[in-house]
């Protein structure tokens, strides 16, 4: 039997951890650093949009307010479309941060989660359970499965020179 089918049959045999909502998040300082950065420049886009558009729009509004008393009727059209372009806005805006923030811990999630059965593996082998396999989800990142894999290898080794002991 080959190191590899070794590696496959030991995987398959060994029960799965249970994942927990718990562990979605596992570095709460790196999820929540990731998100103000993201709404840091969120915000910086804001701002200058909001600045190209009251550059764009300012002359309009302004030459409205200005033409006299047949323009109150726009005045007062205009003021209601702001306060509700304000709210829909504000209520666009609370969904952003609810997203990016599923998507900030999502994303650190996928990618350090897997350090978690890597610091489980390494704590066995130290122990002397060469036994132990590595396991990593399908949606963890593609570039820890050849980690996972040389670990597993290792332990491939180590157990069958245990055996031979």
């Amino acid at each position: 039997m080959s190191s590899s089918q070794a590696i496959e049959q030991a995987v398959a045999d060994k029960p799965k951890h249970q994942r927990k909502l718990v562990n979605a998040v596992w570095e709460p300082f790196l999820q929540f650093k990731l998100l103000m950065y993201m709404l840091g420049l969120t915000a910086l886009v804001a701002v200058l949009l909001g600045a190209f558009l009251y550059v764009a729009f300012g002359n309009l509004i302004g030459s409205i307010s200005t033409a006299g008393a047949g323009a109150s009727y726009y005045e007062d059209e205009i003021s209601m479309q702001l306060i509700y372009l304000f709210r829909y806005c504000g209520a666009l805006f609370v969904l952003y941060v609810l997203l990016l923030a599923a998507v900030c811990v999502a994303y650190t999630h996928r990618l350090v989660g897997p350090f978690r059965p890597f610091t489980r593996h390494v704590e066995e082998l130290a122990k002397g359970n060469y036994s132990s396999r590595v396991v990593l989800r399908k949606g963890d990142v593609r570039m820890l499965n050849e980690y996972a894999e040389r670990l597993n290898e290792l332990a491939v080794n180590l157990e069958t020179k245990d055996k031979h002991s």
